[in-house]
């Protein structure tokens, strides 16, 4: 099992693959999904690397609040 890491983690998912891949590691941590507006599609003219990190930036964001 890889170490352990030093903060929490969270998994900004409600993706039952994504819980099963994550607890495949062994390490703890907890599900918190995040709001649909924060994984609104794709806007007008956003290329892929734009579309994912808007979305884990919102993501995220929803989440820590």
């Amino acid at each position: 099992m890889p170490p352990l890491p030093d903060r929490p983690i969270i998994l900004a998912s409600g993706s039952p693959r994504r819980r099963e891949l994550l607890g495949q590691l062994g390490w703890p941590f907890t599900v918190v999904p995040p709001s649909e507006s924060a994984e609104c599609g794709v806007c007008s003219e956003e290329t892929p690397p734009e579309l994912v990190a808007r979305l884990a930036y919102a993501k995220a964001v929803d989440v820590a609040s």
